[in-house]
């Protein structure tokens, strides 16, 4: 069972105000794969601050008579998203990402972007510092860059073709004009 796996690896203590031993995980150890077997097995798992660290407390509530509104938990006065809150500002200034800190602690998506959201509001992600990573997005064809046309031989004396064309057409009635024209396109040949 995973349980018995993971108190040999981690060790089990009796913490304050449990009755039964607790597997503490440290939250960068904890893998989201974990959660459903040791549900299915019984254990209860709590994100707590335990000794000033994010910390995931795993109990295995013993055969008693107590139900399960009877039994306590580590801070009754703080409810879990606080805990929450607190394990995904520990896993920043820890230099996580947000798909590593989704993955550690076993939150949808849509999940830790709520708790994102909140501790902004709240100021904590400005009070540490973080500042969020924009992914780079693909340049749209639209904002491809459009090389230019290669001129053609036919269009690389434009304007000079353009001012011959007018010379004709204004030859008999500017013969003046005609003649500025001429002289800039004998200015303009190599």
């Amino acid at each position: 069972m995973l349980y018995e796996e993971l108190s040999r690896k981690f060790g089990c203590q009796v913490v304050e105000p449990f009755k039964e031993p607790v597997i503490i995980v440290d939250a960068k150890d904890f893998r989201k794969e974990w959660r459903e077997p040791l549900e299915k097995e019984g254990c209860k798992i709590l994100l707590s601050d335990y000794l000033g660290k994010s910390c995931f407390l795993i109990r295995k509530p013993q055969a008693s008579n107590n139900s399960v509104n009877e039994q306590p938990t580590p801070q009754p006065s703080q409810p879990q998203n606080i805990d929450i809150e607190e394990a995904i500002t520990e896993l920043i200034r820890e230099g996580l990402g947000f798909k590593e800190i989704r993955e550690r602690l076993g939150l949808s998506h849509a999940q830790l972007m709520g708790y994102m959201s909140s501790l902004r509001k709240k100021g904590v992600l400005n009070g540490i510092g973080w500042v969020p990573e924009r992914q780079k997005r693909k340049a749209s064809t639209r904002e491809a860059k459009v090389e230019p046309a290669k001129p053609s031989l036919n269009t690389s004396n434009l304007p000079i073709r353009e001012m011959l064309e007018a010379s004709l057409k204004l030859l008999d009635e500017h013969p003046r004009i005609v003649k500025f024209l001429l002289q800039k396109c004998m200015e303009s040949l190599p």
